[in-house]
């Protein structure tokens, strides 16, 4: 929780956004490189969208200077805002895209707000639903989520391993 670091109870803090995500990623002993797709809180707000972007890509930069690469949504373009669901929503949303290799659209997005600068940002909005590609390392995301009076959550997802399928002599 951020608390008195932030400019007022409703308010978010872009260091506290920062600070978790970058915590979860240590945590998880991952970079930034390596995640290439954000389920975001994603309010839809001009206050909290630019601020979560900033703080998303202020943590991101202590790891990687790329562009572009990272795709972004949010469940709520989806189904709305689910209030103290909304976490889990977006948590199960990604496992669902992790699984069947699929990067979800953010569905109704028509331009960025002006306030957000994605040209120098890891970060791209994903405008349709196109194959998540792998690579040498699993497929790997991040999901945010943000309550009001600076509760911030952000947890690292990662494919699960393939399972070798074993046939039976009998």
């Amino acid at each position: 929780n951020d608390g008195s670091a932030k400019a007022g109870y409703t308010a978010p803090s872009v260091e506290g956004q920062a600070e978790v995500i970058l915590a979860a990623q240590a945590i998880a002993g991952v970079s930034a490189d390596t995640v290439s797709y954000i389920e975001t809180h994603g309010t839809g707000t001009t206050i909290g969208d630019p601020i979560e972007i900033a703080a998303l890509t202020q943590a991101f930069r202590e790891t990687t200077g790329r562009r572009g690469f990272c795709a972004i949504g949010s469940v709520k373009t989806n189904v709305g805002h689910l209030d103290a669901a909304a976490g889990v929503a977006g948590l199960i949303k990604t496992v669902l895209s992790l699984k069947h290799w699929t990067v979800p659209p953010s569905l109704h997005f028509e331009q960025p707000n002006p306030q957000i600068d994605f040209d120098n940002s890891p970060f791209y909005v994903n405008t349709r639903s196109k194959d998540w590609p792998s690579g040498l390392l699993p497929r790997c995301a991040g999901v945010s989520s943000f309550g009001i009076g600076g509760t911030n959550v952000h947890v690292i997802v990662e494919e699960a391993p393939a399972v070798k399928s074993s046939v039976s002599s009998r």
